[in-house]
């Protein structure tokens, strides 16, 4: 503290106030690709390419002809945009996102949404993990979504990309996206691609990634909890590791380093992709005070 006397009141405007702050902060940050590429140039181009590339280096994407589309996959067909978000740290990232609002008309919520860890078993894992003092470890899984394959036909979506993401695809790959390009009525360059992984801004996204995240836990021996499906137990060395995870977010604890660092290894393997330009490494941080599941 400074030394100043702040009566609750004021303490509470103060913290409310900083809070708002960061919100407004994140959201004025956030800009459409056009927008970024106006205020911040080459800083939002390169961010704008390395979003591309890492969608094509994961063979996300299998362009389309319009022709060749159904009609029920003509219906279907979504738009996409990009946004790009300058961070605290100066730092810029692109992502690509789909606008699944339509599909509002053909998938029901029951259909698409996505278990997440409740707030009260965050917290009363961590009672738990105080009291046995286990050594606890909060990962951020990388690329989360765009990492997880669409196995079912009916779960995949295609998407219209337009303009200098057009350009960049085609730059990064001429072979593979070049004779599908076409243009728009207003000349614009317009490609259709069909996601074979999860993409952003579709409703089902979250759900296909809980699917998977949960079959990785299952192969591992861990076991749902019967009241919250986002906390996995499993016995080690008499010990209980616990597991809990909102979306790409998880906390692991363990009595043993070793076994929390066992843990971190096979999520390494499984989950952790470092493309040529570096990107794509798993956050782990170790230590007794955390940041919650976001």
């Amino acid at each position: 503290m400074t030394g100043k006397k702040y009566s609750f009141a004021a303490m509470m405007l103060d913290r409310s106030y900083q809070h708002d702050a960061a919100v407004a902060y994140a959201f004025m940050q956030q800009l459409s690709l056009k927008a970024a590429l106006k205020q911040w140039g080459a800083d939002a181009e390169e961010a704008g390419m390395k979003e591309v590339s890492q969608l094509h280096w994961r063979d996300k994407f299998v362009p389309r002809r319009y022709s060749d589309l159904t009609d029920k996959e003509k219906k279907k067909v979504l738009e996409s945009h990009m946004f790009v978000v300058k961070k605290r740290d100066g730092k810029m990232k692109a992502r690509k996102v789909a606008g699944g609002n339509t599909q509002r008309e053909y998938l029901t919520k029951e259909d698409a949404s996505s278990p997440t860890v409740s707030t009260q078993a965050v917290l009363l894992t961590s009672i738990v993990d105080a009291h046995e003092r286990r050594d606890v470890a909060v990962i951020d899984i990388p690329n989360a979504f765009i990492q997880t394959r669409v196995n079912n036909l009916k779960d995949r979506v295609i998407i219209r990309i337009r303009g200098v993401v057009v350009e960049w695809l085609v730059k990064i790959a001429p072979e593979v996206y070049g004779p599908f390009v076409a243009t728009d009525k207003k000349g614009n360059k317009v490609l259709l691609v069909e996601c074979w992984n999860a993409i952003y801004g579709t409703m089902i996204t979250g759900l296909l990634y809980y699917r998977k995240f949960s079959e990785s836990l299952a192969e591992q021996g861990y076991v749902a909890n019967a009241y919250d499906p986002c906390v996995w137990n499993k016995m080690i060395k008499g010990k209980q590791s616990t597991i809990c995870f909102h979306v790409d977010d998880c906390k692991i604890s363990h009595k043993s380093v070793k076994v929390n660092d066992d843990t971190i290894s096979w999520l390494r393997r499984d989950y952790e992709s470092i493309f040529t330009d570096g990107s794509g490494e798993m956050k782990v941080a170790r230590g007794k005070v955390h940041k919650s599941l976001e």
